[in-house]
């Protein structure tokens, strides 16, 4: 069984996460834990040996080529880097393994996409689909969003490639620097 305690201590000093929520990332980890991939795959960002960041995400159920993103969190020291650019890509090359052509869905707050940095989803192409204000708490909204990925080998047009950067901007250490070693500890399932 993995150590699941750097995971849960980057997402509560994150601040993104209210105690119930935590509690919730906890039980989907633990499950993660126990059998990597299956259903849990658990995707991380390090900068060297510092864990800089890391996504949990799940085949949604009953759908063969959707993705729901479970947890997407960087650490408060790589906040205004390119960290969270770096994790929503290895997000959408993980759903692409699964297949040519995958819908992958973001839920998150207010709170937790300013964790991110704020915006960053719809830079990244992401639809919003869903928005409930005060949802959470007042000032703290409820979202949900979605983009359809293409692999190479789907035959998509130039820019839907699955490439979620377009190649611009590697992940950055606290320096500003490019992390050595950055990693994701992938589960195949």
């Amino acid at each position: 069984m993995a150590d699941i305690r750097d995971y849960e201590r980057l997402a509560r000093e994150s601040g993104a996460y209210r105690d119930i929520e935590l509690d919730i990332l906890v039980e989907s980890l633990q499950l993660w834990s126990k059998s990597p991939g299956a259903p849990n795959t658990l995707l991380e960002l390090r900068d060297g040996k510092i864990l800089a960041g890391f996504a949990l995400l799940c085949r949604a159920m009953n759908t063969d080529f959707t993705f729901d993103v479970l947890a997407l969190c960087v650490a408060r020291s790589y906040h205004g880097t390119e960290a969270g650019r770096s994790l929503i890509a290895m997000v959408e090359e993980e759903a692409l393994r699964a297949s040519d052509s995958v819908i992958v869905r973001v839920e998150t707050s207010s709170r937790k996409e300013s964790a991110i940095q704020q915006g960053l989803l719809a830079q990244e192409g992401y639809a919003l689909i869903g928005h409930i204000a005060d949802f959470y708490e007042a000032g703290d909204d409820y979202f949900i969003y979605a983009k359809h990925l293409a692999g190479e080998r789907a035959g998509s047009g130039e820019g839907e490639t699955g490439e979620a950067n377009g190649g611009e901007g590697e992940p950055q250490g606290q320096d500003g620097a490019a992390p050595g070693g950055t990693t994701d500890a992938r589960s195949e399932g």
